[in-house]
């Protein structure tokens, strides 16, 4: 954690101990949404014309977050218009997902510059939880998108935070073991043989994307489906693992999937090496200008698209409301957003060539 200066060693200590931990849901969680400040910084705080809201981001060089933070940018202006008030809007974080470190130390540095509100997504939710419980204590409004501190069924952290936005991992899953055998069927490719799959690395709550994918394909069909192989974000180490999985395979390789759009992107540039688009169906996840493009040319069959822009739109909208209305306005802590399939016959369509690159929506 940052070094704070002025910070003594029995405070620490206290902020140490104040760490999440399991809650009395109904009684914590109904005083956290309440009382997300005391009752003299909510009159000074709904009476405020400016507000300080920091973008921690678990990526800047990721499309897909930049996706996010385009929907935070088109907020601010909306919430600037609609209440009459000025927004001081920051991004800061790693470069990559892999520096996680980096994404620690960047939102330690965010809360001591004492923002109104922080908006994260977290790799390494066990490292971003005690951080994020000592930013709510201070009175720091917490919201998550996409990637949070638990998973969609638990409770355990809810006092870490105020609010998160995601899609649900085990749809996006279901979802694209569903296309995949739609689009088998579509090509006339039997289902019998093997179906590689490849993701950025190991993250519990986004794990249901690889588990359910699994479960659906091998329920409905008797294609076996590998074990996933991890790449920890790399292009490289992507393209390499599909590259050796159809060396290895060679005919019986009948679909891949990629469960985020690195992996996506290296699945893409195997099978257009190998010139195998029209034997394999390959689906990938998140969308990026190597998987558009690979769409286009059919060297990516599908795209599971989580709404970015929509994630990062409400999750700054929601914080500016907090702020506002002195406690969290949503009836529920976690808002889910479905995922949408965008294939190569529908990508152009108004709804779905946005989800594919939300920079369309850029006010």
């Amino acid at each position: 954690m940052k070094k704070i200066i002025a910070f003594t060693l029995v405070a620490g200590m206290l902020v140490a101990l104040s760490g999440c931990g399991k809650t009395n849901q109904g009684a914590d969680q109904t005083q956290k949404q309440a009382d997300v400040k005391t009752e003299a910084e909510k009159a000074e705080t709904t009476d405020k014309k400016s507000f300080n809201i920091t973008w921690v981001s678990c990526s800047t060089e990721s499309e897909f977050w930049q996706y996010q933070e385009i929907g935070m940018k088109n907020a601010v202006k909306d919430m600037e218009a609609e209440h009459g008030i000025s927004i001081n809007f920051t991004t800061v974080g790693p470069a990559t997902e892999a520096e996680t470190e980096s994404y620690i130390r960047a939102f330690e540095n965010a809360i001591a510059s004492k923002p109104d509100a922080i908006i994260s997504a977290t790799q390494v939710p066990d490292s971003t939880r005690s951080i994020s419980k000592e930013a709510m204590n201070m009175g720091i409004v917490v919201n998550f998108t996409n990637c949070g501190l638990e998973t969609i069924d638990s409770t355990e952290y809810a006092d870490c935070y105020n609010q998160y936005y995601t899609t649900i991992s085990a749809d996006v899953g279901d979802l694209a073991g569903k296309i995949m055998l739609e689009q088998l069927d579509a090509a006339g490719i039997p289902k019998k043989g093997i179906i590689a799959m490849e993701f950025s690395n190991v993250n519990p709550s986004l794990q249901p994307r690889m588990d359910n994918f699994k479960a659906y394909i091998e329920a409905n069909s008797e294609i076996k489906v590998l074990d996933t192989l991890y790449n920890n974000n790399s292009l490289e180490q992507a393209q390499a693992d599909i590259e050796n999985q159809i060396a290895t395979y060679g005919d019986q390789l009948i679909g891949v999937y990629g469960a985020n759009n690195i992996s996506g992107d290296g699945i893409a540039l195997a099978v257009e090496n190998a010139g195998i688009k029209d034997k394999v169906i390959t689906i990938g996840v998140d969308s990026d200008p190597t998987e558009i493009k690979a769409l286009e040319n059919g060297t990516l069959d599908c795209i599971i698209v989580q709404d970015a822009y929509g994630q990062g739109y409400a999750s700054l909208k929601n914080a500016v409301e907090t702020l506002l209305q002195g406690k969290n306005p949503e009836s529920e802590q976690k808002v889910t957003m479905a995922p949408e399939a965008v294939t190569t016959k529908n990508m152009k369509e108004e709804k779905y060539a946005a989800l594919l690159n939300p920079s369309l929506l850029a006010k």
